[in-house]
């Protein structure tokens, strides 16, 4: 356990001497020990440096490989992106939402956009193929029809190659976790 939850250079040192990155690491190592079937976790990085969140990250990821359910709560949704094969959200006791990460991404609004900045771009012209939002030097087209976001990126290509215009950046949005979290929770939580 001490080498599975980088303990090895405290080994020595009473608990109540470590940092608090140390503490949680030892508390993951207490719940490791007896090499339990389901391994249930609240907020397994908070207060761990990015060192540290990448090496629990990985052990996660390690354990769960090796026919453990690993369940853990969090509100830092990038911990689902780094760490889970599987995400529920829960809102006021119910589940409102459950899916692989990439599942829950696709419900967000920003998912299948294209970002293009290109020199001669109008969003005149690129609102012929769905909503045009204007960024910082760039334009970020949703597709007007969610069935449609895969078509969207060849959309663009092929009018920026039929305007000529030179492509400075593109790329699709892949949507974000935290926009999804908050729309589906949003609602009931906001007084009116």
């Amino acid at each position: 356990m001490v080498e599975l939850c980088f303990l090895d250079s405290v080994l020595r040192q009473s608990i109540d001497t470590l940092s608090k990155g140390y503490k949680h690491r030892t508390c993951l190592a207490q719940a490791l020990i007896h090499d339990p079937d389901v391994l249930v976790m609240d907020e397994p990085t908070d207060g761990l440096d990015p060192n540290q969140k990448h090496e629990v990250r990985n052990l996660i990821r390690e354990l769960g490989r090796n026919n453990k359910a690993i369940v853990f709560s969090t509100h830092i949704l990038e911990e689902v992106d780094a760490a889970c094969t599987r995400a529920i959200i829960i809102d006021r006791g119910r589940i409102v939402a459950n899916g692989t990460p990439e599942e829950l991404r696709s419900m967000s609004e920003l998912a299948g956009a294209v970002t293009v900045q290109a020199r001669g771009a109008t969003a005149e012209r690129l609102s012929e193929l769905g909503r045009v939002e204007k960024l910082n030097g760039a334009f970020r087209v949703y597709p007007k029809d969610k069935s449609r976001m895969a078509q969207l990126a060849q959309e663009v290509i092929e009018m920026v190659n039929l305007h000529g215009w030179k492509v400075e950046g593109m790329f699709v949005e892949r949507g974000e976790l935290d926009e999804v979290f908050r729309r589906i929770t949003l609602p009931d939580t906001v007084k009116k």
